[in-house]
């Protein structure tokens, strides 16, 4: 009866220490309101400081650019196919372009261009890559990135 107990107290304590994770992650990204460009601020800082739970917060789900392949570089690979690119500075944050769903596959999404500075993107050498497009779709938790890269 005691093992059992103290089985619950440990589950228990970690069901917690999850649950306060999560809300204080949700303390960091900005309100379902905020425009594309607002989101992507938020997500190239956090991308800069390693804030891997933010960026992949503000990734959404079932998209070309999956949680698993947020910016947030410095994470232990898995495996060789793993793509954790390290973004190092942004600078030329340029304007919003807004493309409608039947040009885009069936989604309509806002991207952003910005001169990255990176390193560990699969594909490419590490540096500037600049007009890296970073294109978001507005969900119910409002703007969340949905795809990235060129064209």
């Amino acid at each position: 009866m005691a093992a059992a107990a103290l089985a619950v107290v440990a589950t228990g304590a970690g069901i917690g220490v999850h649950l306060e994770h999560a809300a204080e992650t949700a303390r960091r990204l900005p309100p379902a309101s905020a425009s594309s460009e607002q989101v992507l601020r938020v997500y190239l800082r956090a991308a800069e400081a390693h804030d891997c739970a933010v960026t992949e917060a503000l990734t959404a789900a079932h998209a070309p650019s999956s949680p698993d392949q947020a910016w947030c570089g410095q994470r232990q690979p898995t495996s060789w196919l793993d793509e954790h690119p390290d973004l190092l500075a942004h600078r030329n944050v340029g304007t919003v372009e807004r493309r409608p769903a039947d040009e885009n596959g069936g989604v309509a999404v806002q991207c952003i261009p910005v001169d990255v500075t990176q390193t560990n993107l699969t594909g490419d050498d590490p540096g500037t890559l600049e007009g890296w497009q970073f294109c978001f779709r507005h969900t119910a938790d409002g703007w969340r990135l949905y795809d990235e890269g060129y064209g």
